[in-house]
């Protein structure tokens, strides 16, 4: 009850100041404060299918949802430099189902990006709270550099936030380890000839495996002209491959493995031409850790549990060509064989994406676009739309999955509407 009564608080405050903006009077600057609301509705109608796998998902049609949100952010002056920053950000997922996912899941107002923190010119930017790391907020989809900023602008990955998105989560092709980390501090430095740098602490306070989970990222980003250049890690702790889940043939799945780690590796750039080109490319190499069962064989007859690790490398391709307030877009991304995996063949868990797109701003509030995407998956791989994923099993419940080897297609329309 008292966070709601919190929540409530900051909301009545937010909206207060903009009513009183919107009056004429000055309260805003007699504080010496500002608060926005910004936000999109994103929708899509599409026919989209996945098959190739145990439990295809057949062809049918659907309204879906591209990572629609609203927020509130403020600044608070405390001197000329120094400035109290704060932000609630909501998703609006899934609005098409009244706010529940395939997966029984619904949203709440703090469930994007929600901090509190302190931001300086000269010495930078601190928060706490739920947020991006740097490995998706600084060199990922949750920037410029990776793409988003609500179809504003191409960077490696134009197809943020619709069906056709190439990166950005779990089970996308590139950049699986980014991470929006509860119970975090995060730290963003100013930026100097071009360079800006960042690192994300996220503690693991529930430790439901009884072993620390935390996860940190570091990034830096090196902007000059039209190109820009970024490189990122993440680790998170006694976190690796669940080996039964794999055995039993539902491909990579990541849990609680004590002693072992999950790293990621990327390093991204994009370069816009004067002619209107933008040109994105990205290579990432994910690390797992794995504890694996030992046989007895031939030279030995001990059996027992090994610690090891699995590597996979991803990489993507994409090209963005502007035309006035039209923008065409195509993209491709491979995800590579997991070396070392040992029952099955490595190239079983290959896949690979094409991506299209045509996008025409009318306005600097609504974009409407078409697309397609095209995920071809191999038998243990289990790649996913990069927004409103497919699930072949258990609809509707948080044990919902797409089947390995099924392979999403989708095919739609959608429009973009800012605020």
């Amino acid at each position: 009850m008292q966070k709601n009564g919190f929540t409530r608080k900051v909301l009545q405050s937010a909206i207060g100041l903009i009513c009183a903006s919107a009056a004429g009077t000055s309260m805003a600057a007699e504080l010496n404060q500002y608060v926005s609301v910004y936000g999109f509705i994103n929708g899509q109608i599409e026919s989209v299918e996945a098959k190739g796998g145990a439990t295809p998902y057949e062809r049918r049609g659907r309204i879906s949802d591209g990572n629609s949100r609203i927020g509130f952010t403020g600044k608070v002056a405390i001197n000329e430099d120094l400035k109290g920053i704060w932000q609630i950000e909501g998703g609006l997922n899934n609005f098409e189902q009244g706010g529940t996912n395939d997966n029984g899941q619904t949203a709440t107002l703090e469930s994007r990006n929600t901090f509190v923190g302190i931001d300086s010119q000269r010495f930078g930017r601190l928060v706490i709270g739920n947020s991006d790391s740097v490995y998706r907020s600084l060199v990922g989809s949750g920037g410029a550099l990776g793409g988003n900023l609500g179809m504003t602008v191409h960077g490696v990955d134009g197809f943020n936030n619709s069906s056709a998105q190439l990166s950005g989560n779990q089970d996308s092709i590139f950049s699986r380890g980014e991470s929006r980390m509860k119970n975090s501090v995060h730290y963003l430095s100013p930026e100097l000839y071009g360079i800006q740098a960042g690192a994300s602490y996220g503690f693991d306070e529930a430790r439901v495996s009884r072993s620390d989970r935390s996860r940190f990222s570091l990034a830096a980003r090196y902007k000059w002209e039209g190109l820009s250049i970024g490189v990122g890690y993440d680790r998170q702790s006694n976190t690796g491959i669940d080996t039964t889940q794999l055995q039993r043939g539902f491909g990579v799945i990541l849990n609680a493995q004590d002693g072992n780690a999950t790293t990621y590796t990327k390093l991204v750039a994009s370069y816009a031409l004067p002619t209107g080109t933008t040109l994105g490319a990205g290579y990432e190499t994910a690390r797992f850790g794995i504890s694996q069962f030992n046989n007895p064989s031939a030279s030995s007859i001990y059996t027992g549990n090994t610690d090891n690790t699995l590597k996979q490398n991803a990489f993507v391709l994409t090209v963005a060509q502007d035309f006035g307030q039209a923008s065409v877009l195509a993209g491709y991304g491979k995800l590579g064989g997991l070396k070392g995996v040992r029952q099955f063949t490595e190239s079983d868990f290959e896949a690979k994406q094409v991506s299209l797109m045509l996008r025409y701003k009318l306005n600097d509030m609504l974009t409407p676009y078409v697309y397609f995407t095209k995920i071809t998956n191999n038998a243990q791989a289990s790649i996913n739309l990069g927004q409103s994923p497919l699930k072949s099993n258990n609809l509707g419940t948080s044990s919902a999955f797409l089947a390995p080897g099924d392979s999403p297609r989708a095919i739609g329309v959608g429009m973009l509407a800012r605020f």
